[in-house]
């Protein structure tokens, strides 16, 4: 008896054992799927994110070239790891246009991964591959110039002139489209947005000089207004490109039934810089002088404060305006934030409004970007930056 009970006793841990060696061998076969996949799925996300640098580098500097271009994708390529030609590494940079004449640079990588554990399945290695496509869309833009006095009196005019100048050529006359917009004691078209736009906007920001206040309100207004040209292309990137080296000054208005620009002083001293008539009429190469309440604590109900409020107050108006027309504002001020008075130094705040930057005055807008240059010296790489910031984005 106690015979015959051993005996099955063995019979069933056999089976079971067998049963064990059965599930072991199976879990075996998932845990090395898994193992695969996660093998996979890591070094795809790499790839993957090598390759949308690598085409949004190239995209940025497609206007510099080919040879450029590629060069640049390729090394943003191997920052993230990714180098042709190394641990089966396959790595590729294409230059194209699509069906809305945009310029496309498509990246493309691939890499075969030795396997260990997978050769169990007869899986020798693993073809990973993936790709990204940046467009370079068309740009249709108003750059919006201060052109007002303190500039001058700090001596970075000529400075600003050379930057603007370099900022201009980073487009292309055939593919963009560019207005220039400058601004004192009022607003001018000094080139009304078009393309074959390089000779005339360079030749007008060289003709310029520095003198008189500061209307923000009106520089973004013109802005506006030419944005709104029929011209405008409907999948072109739109932008608004603004710069300022203090803060608004000056503002147009219907003051006491009659189109007039009353201004403020620069520094603050408790008095109206004065009323003026006729806006049209005022000159842009030098200081207006008012035709009324000159130096005066009040004039027609405004103080000091209330201009300076209301001329900030139209700025951020036109912004909206602007904004609210799917185009994007990006903002650059100059200046020295330590400056002794505060009032000479650079709203970054209201910069960053106009901007509406990360959707601090509406979420459901455009969000573009604000750039501060301490000095003159960083006002060619902040241009620089501006211009490849804005003419990419990934079609992926």
């Amino acid at each position: 008896m106690a015979d015959r009970v051993l005996a099955r006793w063995r019979i069933r841990i056999a089976d079971e054992r067998g049963a064990i060696l059965v599930f072991v061998a199976v879990s075996l076969v998932g845990i090395i799927g898994v193992s695969g996949l996660a093998i996979d799925l890591v070094t795809k996300i790499r790839l993957s994110r090598a390759v949308d640098a690598a085409a949004i580098e190239a995209a940025s500097n497609s206007r510099l070239g080919v040879t450029q271009a590629e060069a640049s994708g390729r090394a943003v390529a191997a920052l993230n790891g990714i180098v042709d030609g190394v641990d089966g590494i396959s790595l590729s940079l294409s230059f194209d246009l699509n069906l809305y004449g945009e310029t496309t640079v498509t990246a493309r990588a691939s890499q075969s991964i030795p396997t260990t554990l997978a050769k169990v399945l007869g899986q020798d290695e693993l073809d990973l591959s993936t790709e990204a496509v940046a467009a370079v869309p068309p740009v249709d833009m108003v750059f919006v110039l201060d052109q007002s006095g303190s500039l001058e009196v700090q001596g970075v005019w000529d400075d600003l002139q050379a930057a603007a100048n370099q900022f201009v050529t980073h487009f292309d006359d055939s593919l963009d489209q560019i207005g220039l917009v400058h601004y004192q004691i009022r607003a001018e078209d000094a080139f009304v947005i078009d393309g074959l736009f390089t000779t005339s906007i360079t030749n007008a920001i060289n003709n310029m000089n520095s003198a008189g206040d500061t209307n923000t309100g009106e520089g973004l207004r013109l802005a506006r207004k030419q944005m709104k040209s029929k011209v405008v292309r409907e999948r072109s990137a739109k932008v608004v490109v603004f710069f300022t080296d203090g803060r608004p000054t000056a503002f147009r208005d219907d003051i006491n039934g009659r189109d007039r620009v009353i201004a403020v002083n620069r520094s603050s001293t408790g008095n109206i810089r004065g009323l003026f008539d006729n806006p049209e009429a005022l000159p842009m190469s030098e200081e207006a002088t008012p035709d009324d309440c000159i130096q005066v604590p009040e004039c027609r109900g405004w103080t000091e404060e209330t201009v300076r409020e209301e001329a900030r107050q139209r700025g951020l108006h036109w912004a909206d305006m602007i904004r609210r027309d799917s185009t994007l504002i990006y903002t650059i001020g100059l200046g020295n934030p330590s400056a002794t008075d505060p009032i000479e130094t650079p709203d970054v705040g209201y910069l960053e409004l106009l901007a509406n930057v990360g959707g601090i005055v509406d979420a459901d807008q455009p969000r573009g970007r604000s750039y501060f240059a301490p000095s003159s010296a960083q006002l060619q790489d902040v241009f620089e930056q501006v211009a490849r910031d804005l003419m990419v984005r990934l079609a992926k």
